[in-house]
C-alpha cells in the first residue's frame, strides 16, 4: 500500500493517507498570542474533512496576517497547504514554523516536510528525474529526523516507503546506464560518462541499503568497469606525441600538448582511487606522471627563451612567473624530476637577475622625481630587491641595495608626511584637506612599518584626529545639503556620472588563487551528477 496516496477528506490522523499528527494544531493558550484570540481550530478541521482545503489556507492565511510569528498557526498552514496539493507553499511554512516553534512543533514539522519532499519528487519524475531524486532523498532525511525524535510507526512505514521508492529508482537508472555503456557507439569519453553515472546511482543506491545484494554487485561492477575505462582512455591521452603551434607573442618552438597528458595523468588518478590495488593502473599513473613532467619542463625552458625576445621588465618577469609555475607543476606530480630541478634553479636565478635590473632602474629615476613619484618608485624597487635577494640567498649585494634602497624610502616618507601634513597657504577645501591628510597618514604608517619610532607614531595620531574632524565636517555638510533637497531626499547623481560601489558581487576570482580540490582529478569525473 502507498501511504502517500492523495485522498479527498483527510481524517484528524491522516492528512492524505500519510499523516502521523493530528491534522491542525489544538487551540493555543489565550497568552500565547499577543494579538489575536486562539482560532478555533474545529471549524478549519471540518473544512479539510470536507476536502475544501484551500479555504481552510485562505482562513489561516488571514490570522496570519495578524499574528505572523505564531508558530502553530504556520504549521496548520503548511499542513492546510499541503492538502490543498501546493507543496512548495506548504515547505515555506512548515520551515518557519519549525525555525519558530518549540521541539514539539518541530518533530511534527519534520515528518510533514518528508510528506512534501515526497510529493514535490512524485511530481517532477516524468519531467525531471533528477530533481525526483533529489526531492526524495530530502525526504528520506525529514522522516530520519522525526523517527530520532520519536520511533513513531507511521513514520517507519513513510520512511521503508521512499526508501524503497528511491532505491528502485536508482537501481532501474543505474541499470540503464550500464547497459547503454555497452553500445559499440559510443565514444570512449561516451562510455566513461555512462558509466560513471551508472558507478553514481550504484553508490547511493548502496548508501541507502547497504545490504541489499544488487546494490552491492552493482556498485562493485560499475567501479570496475569505469576505472578500466578511465585507465585506457587515460594512458592514451597521458602518451599523446601532438605538438601545439606556438602563438605569434610566444617563441616559434612548437611545445607537446601538456594539457592533454594532464588530462590522462587525472584520468590514471581516479581510476587508481577507484582501485587502489591494481598495480597496472599505479605503474601507468607514474609513467604518465614522468610524461607530463618532460612536458612542463620543456614548456618552462620555451618561455625562458621568449623571456629574452622580450624589451620591458613587467613581460619578462610575468613569462619567467609562468615558466616557473611550469615546473613547480611538474615537480608536484614528480618531485625528483632533476631537468625539472634544474630548470627551476635557472628560473629564479634569471628572475632575481631582472628584478635586480628593474630595481635599479627605479632608484635612478626616483632621483629626477617628485616626492610623490619617489615613493612609489623607491618602494617598488625595495621589494624587487628583496624578492631577489630570497632568490639568490648568496648575493650579498642585493641585501645591501635593499638597506640603502630602504633608507632613502624611510627619508622620503618622512619629508612627504611633513609637507601633506602642512595646512597650505590659500583656501582649501574640505574633500581637498581630507584627500591631503589621508595621504599624510599613509605615509606614516608605511614609515611606521619600515621603521617604527615614538615620534611618527604620534605624528600619525596627530594626523589622524585631524582627518576625523574634517570627515565630521563633510558628513554634516553631505546631511545639511540632503536635508535642503526637496522631501529630505538624497540628489541624484548626472546621468553618466561615475560612482563607487564597490567590488561587484559578481567580480572574477583573483588570478592564481587555487580553489579547494575535490573528490576526483578529471574533469571527466567531476561532471556535474544528473541529480
Amino acid at each position: 500500500m502507498n501511504p502517500f496516496s492523495p485522498s479527498s477528506r483527510p481524517s484528524n490522523r491522516a492528512l492524505a493517507g500519510l499523516s502521523l499528527f493530528v491534522l491542525l494544531g489544538s487551540p493555543l493558550p489565550a497568552a500565547a498570542s499577543a494579538f489575536s484570540p486562539p482560532p478555533d481550530i474545529r471549524p478549519l478541521q471540518e473544512l479539510m474533512n470536507q476536502g475544501k482545503a484551500q479555504e481552510a489556507v485562505d482562513k489561516l492565511s488571514a490570522l496570519l496576517e495578524k499574528d505572523p510569528d505564531n508558530a502553530r498557526l504556520l504549521y496548520d498552514l503548511g499542513v492546510a497547504a499541503y492538502a490543498a496539493g501546493k507543496f512548495e507553499d506548504a515547505l515555506i511554512a512548515l520551515d518557519r514554523a519549525e525555525q519558530l516553534g518549540g521541539s514539539g512543533i518541530a518533530n511534527k514539522v519534520k515528518f510533514q516536510k518528508g510528506n512534501a519532499e515526497f510529493r514535490i519528487g512524485s511530481a517532477s519524475r516524468t519531467a525531471n528525474l533528477d530533481e525526483t531524486v533529489a526531492r526524495w532523498k530530502e525526504s528520506l532525511h525529514h522522516f530520519a529526523d522525526a523517527l530520532r525524535a520519536s520511533e513513531d510507526p507511521q513514520a517507519r512505514r513513510n520512511f521503508e516507503f521512499v526508501r524503497r521508492q528511491l532505491l528502485d529508482l536508482l537501481m532501474a537508472d543505474a541499470k540503464r546506464n550500464m547497459e547503454a555503456s555497452k553500445d559499440p557507439v559510443n565514444s570512449p569519453l561516451q562510455k566513461i560518462d555512462k558509466l560513471r553515472n551508472a558507478f553514481e546511482k550504484f553508490s547511493d543506491a548502496k548508501e541507502i541499503a547497504p545490504s541489499d545484494p544488487d546494490a552491492n554487485a552493482g556498485e562493485s561492477e560499475s567501479r570496475d568497469q569505469l576505472a578500466n575505462a578511465l585507465a585506457r582512455e587515460g594512458t592514451r591521452k597521458s602518451q599523446s606525441t601532438r605538438l601545439v603551434s606556438p602563438k605569434p607573442t610566444e617563441a616559434p618552438i612548437p611545445r607537446p600538448d601538456y594539457k592533454e597528458i594532464e588530462e590522462g595523468v587525472a584520468m590514471l588518478e581516479d581510476a587508481v582511487q577507484l582501485k587502489p590495488k591494481d598495480e597496472g593502473f599505479k605503474q601507468a599513473l607514474e609513467d604518465a606522471k614522468r610524461r607530463l613532467a618532460d612536458a612542463l619542463t620543456f614548456h618552462a625552458r620555451t618561455l625562458m627563451l621568449q623571456e629574452q625576445q622580450m624589451p620591458w621588465p613587467n613581460e619578462k618577469l610575468a613569462v619567467l612567473r609562468m615558466a616557473r609555475e611550469q615546473v613547480e607543476k611538474a615537480l608536484d606530480k614528480v618531485p625528483d624530476h632533476q631537468p625539472a630541478k634544474d630548470t627551476l634553479e635557472a628560473i629564479k636565478q634569471r628572475l632575481a637577475d631582472v628584478m635586480e635590473e628593474r630595481a635599479d632602474e627605479l632608484v635612478q629615476q626616483s632621483e629626477q622625481a617628485n616626492l610623490e613619484q619617489q615613493t612609489q618608485a623607491l618602494g617598488q624597487s625595495l621589494d624587487f630587491y628583496q624578492q631577489a635577494s630570497e632568490l639568490k640567498p648568496k648575493e650579498a649585494r642585493l641585501p645591501q641595495k635593499a638597506a640603502a634602497t630602504q633608507e632613502k624610502l624611510e627619508k622620503a616618507l618622512s619629508k612627504l608626511a611633513d609637507k601633506l601634513s602642512q595646512d597650505p597657504q590659500g583656501k582649501e577645501s574640505l574633500e581637498s584637506k581630507a584627500a591631503r591628510l589621508e595621504g599624510a597618514e599613509q605615509a606614516l604608517d608605511e614609515l611606521q612599518g619600515l621603521k617604527p619610532s615614538k615620534e611618527t607614531g604620534d605624528k600619525a595620531a596627530e594626523v589622524g584626529k585631524k582627518l576625523d574632524e574634517v570627515r565630521q565636517k563633510l558628513s554634516e555638510q553631505a546631511q545639511k545639503g540632503q536635508s535642503q533637497q526637496p522631501g529630505g531626499k538624497q540628489p541624484q547623481m548626472a546621468q553618466g556620472e561615475p560612482q563607487n560601489q564597490g567590488v561587484p558581487i559578481d567580480a572574477p576570482p583573483r588570478i592564481n588563487t587555487p580553489a579547494q580540490k575535490g573528490r576526483w582529478s578529471s574533469k571527466e569525473m567531476m561532471k556535474k551528477q544528473d541529480y
